[in-house]
């Protein structure tokens, strides 16, 4: 087919294909594994643990049914705060049931609808075959079926965000900032997309995100166990130390990010010269890291200040940073991939490397636990990473080459205003 006389139903249908087709592949391959082979997990599934279905947010709920979710003796872990506010909120409900119930639905009642309105429009009567694709984007994709065996607050952020791209696509930009305040206040990490305000030269609307953000975190430390400043501290120690254990590559499985993936690429270098090499051992190599990953982002972030690209690529582009480069980046962060995508696959024009998107996004959708490394180490914590990489290439390929290395530095254009794009 030439790519030029594409149609928005053919990138749709090819996406769906290789969605399909992975998570086919992938269910029979396991299936077979443990029902005839009679291996156990990891081996037999996908998804993790199979004795911890749901943990991430029964864990947020019972840190927080009590007003106290950073006491030392229920984990230690940190959540944001308002995060764990919203798991004393669900804590009141008290059946099980009625919690994920509430938890799920307001998750694929939006992402339905947000995927439909992309796809198709918001007054359109989609036909089975649509159906068939949205129902293919929603319950196939590896993504949320890890995110929803987990039941990780990430679904929330992910439909947050998805609320906050299309609202500040219709220019409701005040709507739409208390929309990404929320997705902020849940989890701070993705406050990386707001710099489309700042791209827009639209400051007002970013310190409303941060302040309302801010808001929402001091109300929650306020109305926790032991007021605002012990919490402030009880969080901040718990802070430190998830960040602690996490940099020390203690969570290396099931995630997507560049440090996993250079964690193995040293440890197998290191076998085959005769040595043991972990990377996350040596805090030399971890503030190395850091660096790079600051000095990387940075770069990326001022080459869309200063050259012309639609809403899509940007949103494409910090997702891409927002998942690749923190110490560790677990595999629900992959949701994040809708808000671009469904934006990309809406638009009727052909594009740049459109056949190598479509296929960067759907392998990116599709489970590849296929080879453990270690452990539960899959196969994915090399793959996933470098196919980020591949598609952030692909996007912006001009960030690549000596002309837009230029650019950064010396000169550039002014990047179109939101209005102008969607």
């Amino acid at each position: 087919m030439n790519i030029k006389s594409w149609r928005k139903e053919d990138k749709i249908g090819l996406l769906v294909l290789i969605i399909v087709a992975g998570f086919a592949a992938a269910v029979v391959y396991h299936y077979a594994i443990g029902y005839y082979l009679g291996k156990p997990w990891p081996a037999n599934t996908f998804l993790h643990t199979p004795d911890a279905h749901f943990s991430d947010f029964n864990l947020v709920v019972r840190q927080s049914a009590g007003l106290d979710p950073f006491a030392n003796d229920i984990g230690g872990f940190a959540g944001a705060p308002f995060a764990q506010f919203l798991g004393y909120l669900f804590s009141i409900l008290q059946v099980t049931w009625v919690q994920l119930g509430i938890f799920f639905s307001s998750f694929f009642v939006v992402f339905i609808l947000m995927a439909k309105h992309y796809l198709y429009g918001v007054k359109s009567v989609p036909d089975s075959r649509q159906l068939l694709t949205i129902f293919a984007i929603t319950f196939l994709t590896y993504p949320v079926l890890f995110a929803v065996d987990r039941a990780n607050f990430d679904l929330l952020a992910c439909v947050l965000l998805l609320l906050f791209v299309f609202t500040y696509g219709n220019r409701k930009y005040k709507t739409s900032a208390v929309f990404l305040a929320l997705a902020v206040a849940i989890k701070p990490l993705v406050i990386i997309l707001g710099l489309i305000y700042i791209f827009d030269k639209r400051y007002k609307d970013f310190l409303l995100v941060l302040f309302s953000a801010a808001f929402l975190t001091v109300l929650s430390l306020s109305l926790f166990k032991d007021g605002f400043f012990q919490e402030t501290r009880k969080f901040l120690d718990a802070l430190f130390y998830t960040t602690g254990y996490l940099s020390a590559g203690n969570q290396q499985a099931f995630s997507s990010d560049l440090y996993g993936l250079l964690t193995v690429v040293t440890q197998f270098l290191g076998h085959r010269l005769g040595r043991e090499i972990y990377l996350p051992a040596y805090p030399e190599a971890r503030l190395i890291y850091a660096a790079a990953a600051a000095v990387i982002f940075i770069y990326f972030v001022v080459y869309l200040w200063k050259n012309r690209l639609p809403l899509w690529q940007v949103l494409a582009v910090l997702t891409i940073l927002l998942i690749l480069l923190p110490f560790y980046s677990a595999d629900y962060h992959l949701t994040y991939l809708f808000v671009p995508m469904l934006i990309y696959l809406g638009i009727k024009e052909p594009r740049r490397n459109e056949l190598l998107i479509i296929i960067l996004f759907g392998l990116l959708l599709i489970p590849k636990n296929y080879y453990t490394i270690q452990s539960f180490q899959n196969i994915g914590v090399v793959i996933n990473p470098l196919l980020l990489a591949g598609l952030l290439i692909s996007i912006i390929p001009g960030a690549f080459s000596p002309k837009g290395i230029s650019s950064v530095f010396w000169s550039g254009g002014t990047r179109i205003p939101a209005k102008e794009q969607i």
